[in-house]
């Protein structure tokens, strides 16, 4: 498998900071400790209710995907979530596109390694890779994202510019 980008890679200070615009909180869980609320289990990200639970070792990629479930759900629904965020596919979409706007936001990680490093970690599309998906299939996945009263003013860049990224990939 290929190397992914881990938070070891760039620091937990920018992880930190990025979560806490969302009203989420980053809790750093001690190398080899099970992660709480980790679906997947290893070094995955877990959730519970507005906490993300992460080692050093977990995936950028993953960090911002777990983190992602917690933003695109209305804030109402986070108190109550463990584990498995339970969205629909519109809602997995929106995440999935959010991912990769965010990872332009932490230094050393950045939209071109989250597309390689989604597409090495087996995330599928049916455009066959992250980058064609985000940039000639997802405009139902922005329409989504961007329809969500409660992310308004959060997103890294204005409705129009976020648009215009999408469709020059």
């Amino acid at each position: 498998m290929t190397t992914v980008l881990t938070i070891a890679d760039i620091g937990w200070t920018a992880p930190h900071a990025l979560l806490a615009r969302f009203g989420l909180d980053l809790i750093e869980v001690d190398a080899g400790d099970a992660i709480p609320g980790s679906y997947w289990g290893d070094a995955e990200a877990g959730i519970i209710g507005s906490r993300v639970y992460a080692r050093a070792d977990t995936p950028l990629h993953s960090l911002l995907h777990e983190a992602g479930h917690l933003m695109v759900m209305p804030p109402s629904r986070r108190a109550a979530v463990h584990t498995d965020a339970g969205d629909t596919q519109r809602d997995e979409d929106a995440v999935c596109y959010l991912q990769l706007l965010l990872a332009d936001e932490l230094p050393g990680f950045g939209r071109e390694r989250a597309f390689a490093d989604m597409d090495a970690w087996g995330y599928t599309f049916r455009l066959g890779s992250a980058r064609a998906w985000f940039g000639r299939d997802a405009e139902d996945a922005l329409a989504h994202l961007l329809s969500l009263p409660h992310l308004r003013g959060l997103l890294p860049a204005q409705e129009a510019v976020i648009a215009a990224a999408g469709r020059r990939m």
